[in-house]
């Protein structure tokens, strides 16, 4: 175990749009760490090449990473840390991210909108407003097959969540390995026949090499007739225009998607209008200031100590 650190005074540089995040900070008792705010992009220009210690959102530090040449550690404050690696070559010091924060709330958006569609809610409220009185069959969740794409923590969280409604749970991962809460698993290989199962497919996956254009091209012609696709992942696993072709080919019945490959999303793309797509500006799990702070005090601690570090990043596979 790698030796604890001297006790000196640590500088912790904030890079963060998150309301809250720095009143939080303050509040806490943090012993030894002098909080240095940056409220805009030419004071972070000008303060990261001093910073020891980061927390931030990975969009707003990662243009000035390569400049950090005192970095130690980086406390992303985000699950995502794509523009780490598009922006920036530094590999030297360590990454962490925030996980475990969002699986209830990914849970909750994923059957939020499978319910939503299950029992016709807006078709409903149209219905009153016309004083309508007419019955609408149903699936109940019991009766349907949920794919996820990811089995990482939030995906496992969600493969128990769906197991209690009694649905039947497909897993997709790199490594194919069993968890809890799945019925079948399956490696990104076999990726046709994952989707030939679903009632709702649901990406988690992060945005790596291996997972950028995943289902681009005519991939989603294998899903089964009626099939809904859920992306709380990243918009860059699908092409838009794959995923319009998709859609009006009827190789997919719907779409859900709170993340694209450009956000916010253009006021020209055809997906605002699409039939059979819902659209949410990327709220399917938003960032708490206190689970944040309380997720870095932790990481701190262990980095003081000397340990290893809570969701650290591997440099090698992206995440």
């Amino acid at each position: 175990m790698p030796s604890a650190l001297p006790p000196e005074t640590l500088s912790l540089l904030l890079v963060t749009r998150l309301p809250g995040l720095e009143d939080e900070l303050r509040g806490r008792a943090l012993p030894g760490v002098e909080l240095i705010r940056s409220k805009n992009d030419e004071r972070t220009a000008e303060l990261i090449p001093g910073a020891a210690i980061i927390l931030g959102d990975a969009g707003l530090v990662a243009p000035h990473l390569d400049r950090a040449e005192k970095l130690r550690w980086y406390q992303s404050t985000s699950a995502g840390v794509e523009p780490v690696f598009r922006l920036s070559r530094r590999r030297d010091y360590r990454l962490t991210r925030i996980a475990g924060l969002f699986d209830a709330a990914m849970a909750e958006y994923v059957l939020l909108h499978i319910l939503s569609r299950e029992r016709y809610l807006l078709n409903l409220a149209a219905q009153q407003q016309r004083r309508e009185w007419r019955e609408e069959r149903y699936r109940r969740l019991g009766d349907l097959t949920l794919g996820i794409m990811g089995l990482g923590s939030i995906g496992g969280y969600m493969a128990g969540v769906a197991k209690k409604f009694g649905m039947q749970v497909w897993g997709l991962s790199r490594g194919g390995n069993a968890v809890a809460g799945i019925d079948r698993s399956f490696t990104t290989a076999q990726l046709d026949e994952f989707l030939s199962g679903p009632d709702y497919i649901v990406n988690v996956l992060p945005s790596t090499p291996a997972t950028v254009g995943l289902l681009s091209g005519d991939r989603l012609r294998a899903c089964r007739p009626g099939a809904v696709f859920i992306n709380i992942g990243r918009g860059d696993i699908i092409a838009e225009i794959d995923l319009i072709t998709a859609l009006n080919r009827g190789w997919i019945a719907g779409a859900v998607l709170d993340v694209f490959e450009q956000e916010p999303l253009p006021d020209d793309s055809p997906l605002w209008e699409q039939p059979g797509v819902t659209v949410t500006p990327h709220v399917a799990a938003q960032s708490m200031a206190t689970d944040i702070v309380n997720l870095f005090g932790a990481n701190l601690e262990r980095y003081r100590a000397g340990q290893q570090l809570q969701h650290l990043v591997d440099w090698e596979r992206g995440y």
